[in-house]
């Protein structure tokens, strides 16, 4: 029980401390560019950009007053790498969901990963207004009318198997927005996508705060009713036990009644017996007893 209690009182203190911040976590299959893009945002290399699995925790790094920037292990990596990564989405004010377009349109691992995180908001509409598409290495797509097909198809996809429209789509490109920078060329730095991002990310820290006030309340609530169906069925569990506990004691007592009434009626049996057998020793020995008096009554009376 009072486990159950520090785990609520946590979850309290975790949900008052997202109250304060912006949480902006990214998404999607792993090597699609999700911990690049955030060094992009950031302007520094936090983030390792390995081309095999890296990133098996939730790793988060502050950027600006109580915004902070989540990176996630890559969808179906891993089943623990799912599972630490969702636990990150629960918390977030905007999914960013990363995709490389030059591996064509979105895949179903994809689209499933999609729906689960899709599950963990309120519905639909709420979360589209919080999940932004980013689809990187544009730069590797020179063609734009091949760009424009991949990114109908991924958004139709999404549609169809997601139920989900109306979201922002960016496209982006990390290694134009490093080259930029590093050569001081604005025209790669703009055509990376990284100022657009970065721009609607910013000018929506209010509003994602003001939202994280009102959906206190809301997740404190969900948090008490899963404490108090978790306290209810801790109840019937212990009262499953106690009932086959007295079930076993009752049993017990019944079994040693039964005993003891089985050892009752055979002590009873063999008292029964024992008078009986003592009553008939009784009549032998009176009958002994007749049989000596008879003899020696007849043995004096011949030499009387």
């Amino acid at each position: 029980m009072k486990n159950f209690v520090k785990a609520f009182q946590e979850k309290i203190a975790e949900i008052d401390a997202d109250a304060q911040k912006v949480n902006i976590i990214n998404a999607g299959v792993m090597n699609h560019g999700k911990s690049s893009l955030f060094n992009s945002l950031l302007d520094k290399n936090i983030f390792p950009e390995e081309d095999i699995r890296t990133t098996v925790t939730n790793q988060t790094e502050p950027w600006g007053e109580n915004v902070f920037l989540i990176d996630t292990p890559g969808l179906s990596a891993e089943i623990a790498d799912d599972a630490v990564a969702y636990e990150a989405y629960r918390r977030a004010n905007v999914i960013l969901f990363v995709h490389r377009i030059d591996t064509g349109e979105l895949h179903k691992n994809g689209l499933d990963g999609l729906n689960k995180i899709k599950a963990l908001f309120p519905d639909e509409k709420f979360f589209a207004e919080h999940f932004c598409l980013v689809l990187t290495s544009i730069d590797d797509r020179s063609d734009k009318n091949e760009l424009q097909m991949i990114c109908d198809k991924t958004l139709a996809d999404i549609k169809k198997f997601c139920g989900l429209s109306g979201f922002k789509v960016f496209f982006v490109s990390n290694s134009y927005y490093k080259q930029g920078v590093e050569e001081q060329e604005n025209f790669f730095i703009e055509e990376s996508g990284i100022p657009e991002l970065r721009q609607y990310l910013r000018q929506n820290f209010s509003k994602w705060r003001n939202e994280n006030k009102i959906f206190r309340a809301a997740r404190i609530a969900r948090e008490k009713e899963d404490f108090i169906s978790q306290l209810n069925r801790e109840k019937r569990n212990v009262q499953s036990r106690i009932q086959s506990a007295t079930e076993r004691i009752q049993q017990r007592q019944k079994n040693f009644l039964d005993r003891l009434e089985v050892a009752v009626a055979q002590r009873r049996e063999d008292e029964s017996r024992w008078n009986s057998e003592s009553r008939r020793l009784e009549g032998m020995k009176r009958e002994l007893k007749d049989l000596r008096d008879r003899h020696d009554r007849e043995y004096y009376s011949r030499w009387s």
